[in-house]
């Protein structure tokens, strides 16, 4: 039987037709047959998207090789790059390991390399942004925010009107006339270089990688402060706040994270980090074991009075907080914010007051040391447990790896207590 009978079989509708056709077709059109099955493969094999695709070329020593061509922003980019191997699995290795190198390349010959990568430094789906956070230590969603918003609104603007496509015509010059646009806008010295050390991290990733040879930052210098800019934090009058904790609160978590800054003098990154498997017990006294800092000396054991560790106690047990977790992790700018100026309400002062005294929540930690000074607990101990530097001899007094430190600082903590009992809670 041939095809055209096999065809005319089927449209006659016998029984087995299929069947013949599938015979005849699979004798007679062998090539036919796999071309077939090959195109179905194609159409219904999922496929996943690699971002690249791999041609071949003629090679005199290997053959053939394999060229990547890499899709980049929703269009392929019409540059190839040799992988220098035939081998399939090892092309696709290169083609990944490059991408980042390649592409990069390409953008900076043809315009806009600097402005796309700075767009994408602090996006959370960014390979880049998880790539340095990864090295570096994840940022809380609030830095990483205010990192974006620095590029999109203060760095990348500068560099469209600068005309600066490229990474290499950052220089120092050009980062110095950034500083200055900054100031004429009318910001700070101080925010001034916390915007430029936002950028700042992108340029070290860039130097990581090899995308840049020269970090234009090793050579700028900082804005230095002007004294009229410096303000030092103010804080309440000692007796304004006595009685203020034993009362009840709308807001409980402003209460906790007041509780906590006026009665252990903690830092703000340090109450965001620590967890109730950080409270410890020396000689039937309670500290906070802190055992990460912003500074050497902030690792520390901070006194907790009985009171404070019992309201944190049952903070922890009614919200199903891990002893592992960090009580307040999810605390940033705007819990702060939230709770000293809730403290404000509670002493019924307002927010001009809070503005013209430059009341903050750090706030508290400057209350605690003239708290405790004024009652004479002496500045070196005051120093000890803030977290300042303190001369090597206190260091070594209050060691509390040895029973005579212990000793020292149960005494100083029950003396901090009945500060904290007698001018605070009572």
């Amino acid at each position: 039987m041939t095809l055209q009978t096999a065809l005319s079989t089927v449209s006659g509708g016998q029984e087995n037709s299929i069947l013949y056709l599938r015979s005849i077709v699979a004798n007679e059109c062998p090539m036919t047959v796999k071309a077939l099955r090959f195109i179905d493969h194609e159409y219904t094999t999922p496929r996943r998207y690699k971002g690249y695709n791999l041609t071949k070329r003629e090679h005199k020593k290997l053959g053939f090789v394999y060229y990547v061509r890499y899709w980049h922003e929703g269009s392929m980019l019409p540059s190839k790059w040799c992988t220098h191997t035939n081998d399939y699995e090892q092309a696709c290795k290169f083609a990944v390991r490059n991408r980042e190198t390649l592409i990069s390349r390409y953008l900076g010959k043809n315009g806009g390399e600097a402005i796309r990568f700075f767009s994408k430094f602090y996006d959370a789906r960014s390979p880049v942004f998880q790539s340095e956070s990864r090295r570096n230590g994840w940022p809380s969603e609030e830095r990483r925010i205010r990192g974006q918003r620095i590029m999109e609104y203060k760095f990348i603007p500068f560099l469209k009107e600068q005309k600066i496509n490229r990474f290499e015509e950052i220089t120092v010059p050009v980062l110095d006339d950034f500083q200055d646009a900054l100031l004429a806008n009318g910001l700070k010295a101080k925010s001034v270089n916390e915007i430029l050390t936002a950028v700042n991290k992108a340029f070290r990733y860039l130097m990581r990688k090899g995308m840049i040879h020269i970090n234009p930052f090793q050579n700028l210098t900082p804005v230095p402060d002007k004294p009229d800019e410096k303000k030092t934090h103010g804080c309440y009058e000692l007796s304004l706040l006595k009685g203020i904790f034993n009362k009840r609160w709308k807001d409980h978590v402003s209460y906790m994270l007041n509780l906590i800054v006026y009665t252990t003098n903690m830092r703000n990154s340090e109450i965001a980090l620590f967890s109730k498997k950080d409270i410890v017990t020396i000689q039937g006294i309670r500290f906070i074991d802190l055992k990460k800092s912003k500074t050497e000396n902030g690792v520390r054991l901070v006194p907790l009075h009985e009171n404070v560790y019992r309201k944190i106690r049952d903070y922890v047990k009614t919200r199903g907080i891990d002893e592992s977790t960090p009580i307040f992790g999810d605390a940033s700018w705007h819990s702060f914010t939230k709770a000293y100026r809730s403290l404000g309400k509670a002493l019924k002062v307002s927010d001009d007051f809070l503005k013209e005294k430059n009341i903050t929540f750090y706030s508290g930690r400057h209350f605690w040391k003239t708290l405790m000074s004024d009652n004479g607990l002496g500045e070196n101990v005051e120093e000890f447990f803030m977290g300042h530097k303190v001369s090597g001899n206190v260091a070594k007094l209050y060691n509390h790896h040895d029973a005579k430190g212990q000793k020292l600082l149960v005494e100083k903590a029950r003396e901090i207590f009945r500060i904290l009992d007698s001018k605070l809670f009572t």
